[in-house]
């Protein structure tokens, strides 16, 4: 370990990286070798979505550096050379020694892209895994501009061995995420709904993103999802898409869901999200969580459209077209079933620990910056 700390660069870009990220960063910026900085960027800063940077202020990081990297309604194209050209000043002056982004969202990809240019050693938690629609072109580029990889899982680490990294760069410590899933430290679902003017007790939770390669479909889509709750009797917490393309045309939907059953929310604290998830009759729509983390807290889900097709199938998850009467049977059917065991593919519990002691570590540090393609 080098006598000088160490400069890691957090980027966050929605409430979900921080949520995973949160705990890592305030453990750098604790470190006796590391010293942390954290652009926040993205949805962070747009009111539609709950201008949730004050999330990010209020949680005692210190060194911030807020990025305005859009407008409403600009193409992703722009906004990842708003955020290029953003991150790229501000890596030059600051000449990080390293820079942190997890996931598959277009900030992160833009500060990989930053880094690999700037020889600034990048390091991706939670590549090698398969997101859907765009999501898994953003999150495979972003896997071959990092240096090193800190992933949920041994299939995630045998897809980066396939698309060529070395062996040695991959290093297998679980999701930050499974430490929240699993904490028993969550809020109470009475705080929770206090929080949030949330007036029921017995719901489903909507969520419905853009399908961004499927740009014409995202209104059907929506329709029938809506179509399908009004149908019911059931009461729903709505959480709004986030900003990808064809966000406009989903809300547009969503407006149509007015009155006593609907408690319609920009966003969550994601502790809060998982206390609601885990206490929801069902999880419906087709964001990453009802396929991924409502198995973990024993939640069953209803997944429509394409958007999630790819990721590991788990017990509970009922996949249907989007057909209105095709999804109220199904919302029906898994209501009338019992709670889950659970399951997941996040890794053991205790990941933030071995990020950390990688980061204080040496291992971490050692992989060169010149990457090698491994033919297999």
């Amino acid at each position: 370990m080098t006598d000088r700390r160490r400069e890691v660069l957090f980027v966050t870009g929605t409430r979900a990286d921080f949520g995973k990220l949160r705990d890592i960063m305030l453990a750098v910026q604790a470190s006796a070798h590391l010293a942390a900085r954290v652009v926040v960027t993205g949805m962070h800063l747009l009111r539609r979505y709950g201008y949730t940077v004050h999330e990010v202020e209020r949680v005692g990081l210190q060194r911030l550096h807020l990025i305005p990297n859009q407008v409403e309604g600009e193409p992703t194209a722009l906004v990842l050379a708003n955020t290029v050209q953003a991150l790229a000043r501000l890596v030059y002056e600051e000449r990080p020694d390293a820079i942190v982004v997890q996931g598959d969202r277009v900030e992160a990809l833009a500060a990989a892209l930053v880094g690999s240019l700037h020889n600034v050693r990048v390091i991706h938690i939670e590549g090698g895994e398969l997101s859907g629609a765009i999501d898994d072109s953003v999150r495979h580029s972003i896997s071959k501009h990092a240096h090193v990889h800190l992933v949920a899982n041994d299939q995630a680490r045998a897809r980066l061995e396939q698309m060529g990294e070395e062996a040695h760069r991959v290093f297998v410590v679980g999701s930050p995420e499974i430490d929240i899933l699993t904490s028993p430290d969550l809020p109470a679902l009475d705080e929770v709904r206090a929080r949030y003017d949330i007036p029921f007790d017995r719901y489903g939770v909507l969520v419905v993103h853009p399908v961004t390669t499927e740009p014409g479909a995202n209104a059907r889509l929506a329709a029938s999802v809506v179509d399908a709750v009004l149908a019911s009797a059931a009461n729903w917490v709505i959480i709004d898409p986030n900003n990808d393309e064809g966000c406009a045309d989903i809300r547009l939907q969503l407006d149509r869901c007015v009155g006593d059953r609907f408690a319609r929310l920009p966003s969550m604290r994601f502790e809060h999200f998982v206390t609601l998830m885990r206490n929801a009759r069902v999880v419906l729509g087709n964001s990453s969580s009802g396929v991924r983390e409502a198995p973990v807290v024993g939640t069953r889900s209803v997944n429509v459209g394409t958007r999630q097709r790819g990721r590991t199938e788990a017990e509970g998850v009922v996949n249907v077209a989007p057909d209105a009467a095709e999804i109220r049977a199904a919302v029906d059917a898994v209501c009338g079933q019992p709670r889950l065991p659970g399951f997941h593919e996040f890794g053991a519990p205790g990941a933030r620990g071995r990020i950390i002691e990688l980061f204080e570590g040496d291992a971490l540090w050692e992989p060169s910056l010149y990457k090698r393609f491994v033919d297999r």
